[in-house]
């Protein structure tokens, strides 16, 4: 019977279960083990450098960047593996910002000079944890270039199985005649402050901005950043972000013109110092002193030096030598004198210490006396000095 001369609700059964067939059938044509065109591998490359940037110092060029020396699956490259550092000088067509990004690689690719391939102990020295600092040593030397010139760099990651990662994109950087190192660093402790001053190489030359540099004794590699956040033109600078015991060096670099790009001088002679603390803190105010119960209760307003330790209190006679009575921390601002005698007269004053070690101690604070009445309960018998 033709479907459209049956009942209505009969007649929509019958074509929903037509239209399930219909898709049962296209599902298992689609899985009867017909294959589509086979996928490509996927290539497990080296992961490229990243954050890739370019400064002056001096006549060279600084080359940096991140390396994670792994590949885009998360191993580790082998000891083999090399980073390769090229350079080639922009033409009036070919440079950043003038043409894509890819026919900027790819042309680069194929015209750069290899200025540095680093690989075992080299690559270890020049990058120790993923940091990579190259110098261009040669960049001036270049022909037409003694006085100035225009390069790009680039970077590429080679495992040791010849896979490279991607090339990263030329950064370029316009080299010019560097600015005289600053001369006679001096370098002056006092307290919290590591206060250093030079003059300029080139007296006659107006409006030089400066960067100073600090590393640490044991440090092997040059500083990455300066320790002013912006380049200053004062001819001095006061570093209050150091450690006591801690021996620094520092140098200091001139730059003809703020960044960006980042082009400064040679550095200074380097300067050490190791700042030692020497320095006590104030003497306590405000020390006043009570009878309470079995006790005298001293008080004192807290200090504010943000390396104290602690205080000392100290008890005499009226006719003897002060003796240390007892310490408290930081924190505490009272001590309680659990052996005072009742009829006794003592004399009582309090020093600051800091965590410097030795600890520097503060001059006494001007002293205050008191005395228990006679025949007032004594403190309970082993009661602890302090609070």
């Amino acid at each position: 019977m033709p479907v459209s001369r049956l009942p209505a609700r009969r007649a929509d059964r019958l074509q929903g279960m037509s239209v399930a067939l219909g898709l049962a059938a296209a599902l298992l044509g689609a899985g009867c083990g017909k294959k589509g065109p086979p996928l490509p591998p996927v290539r497990i490359l080296p992961r490229p450098a990243q954050n890739v940037q370019v400064r002056q110092v001096g006549a060279d060029i600084v080359v940096e960047a991140n390396l994670s020396l792994s590949r885009s699956d998360g191993t580790p490259l082998g000891s083999g593996a090399t980073v390769r550092i090229l350079r080639m000088p922009p033409t009036a067509t070919l440079r950043p910002g003038m043409v894509s990004a890819r026919y900027l690689v790819a042309t680069f690719q194929k015209e750069a000079k290899l200025i540095g391939a680093l690989t075992g102990s080299t690559l270890q020295q020049a990058a120790p944890d993923g940091h990579l600092a190259f110098r261009d040593t040669e960049a001036l030397s270049e022909p037409g270039a003694s006085k100035g010139g225009h390069f790009m760099y680039g970077i590429q990651v080679v495992d040791e199985r010849g896979e490279k990662s991607l090339m990263t994109v030329p950064i370029d950087i316009e080299v010019t005649v560097s600015p005289a190192a600053p001369v006679h660093l001096t370098v002056e402790t006092a307290e919290g402050e590591v206060r250093l001053a030079w003059e300029p190489g080139d007296p006659d030359r107006k409006g030089e901005l400066y960067n100073v540099y600090r590393g640490s004794a044991a440090q092997a590699s040059e500083p990455r950043a300066p320790l002013n956040s912006t380049p200053i033109p004062e001819h001095g600078y006061v570093d209050k972000s150091f450690q006591y015991g801690e021996t620094y060096r520092y140098t200091v670099r001139a730059l003809p013109s703020p960044p960006p790009p980042l082009r400064e001088s040679p550095p200074s002679a380097l300067v050490e110092v190791r700042p030692l603390d020497i320095y006590p803190p104030k003497a306590p105010t405000g020390l006043a002193a009570a009878v309470e119960g079995p006790v005298i209760k001293l008080y004192w307003f807290p200090n504010s030096e943000p390396d104290l330790h602690g205080y000392r209190v100290y008890r005499r006679g009226a006719e003897g030598e002060w003796v240390l009575l007892g310490e408290v921390g930081a924190a505490e601002t009272s001590f309680a004198d659990a052996a005072a005698s009742p009829g006794v007269r003592y004399h009582y004053a309090v020093t600051a210490v800091d965590g410097a070690s030795p600890p520097n101690e503060s001059p006494r604070s001007d002293e205050q006396s008191e005395m228990r009445p006679v025949g007032q309960e004594a403190a309970p018998e082993g009661a602890p000095p302090g609070r």
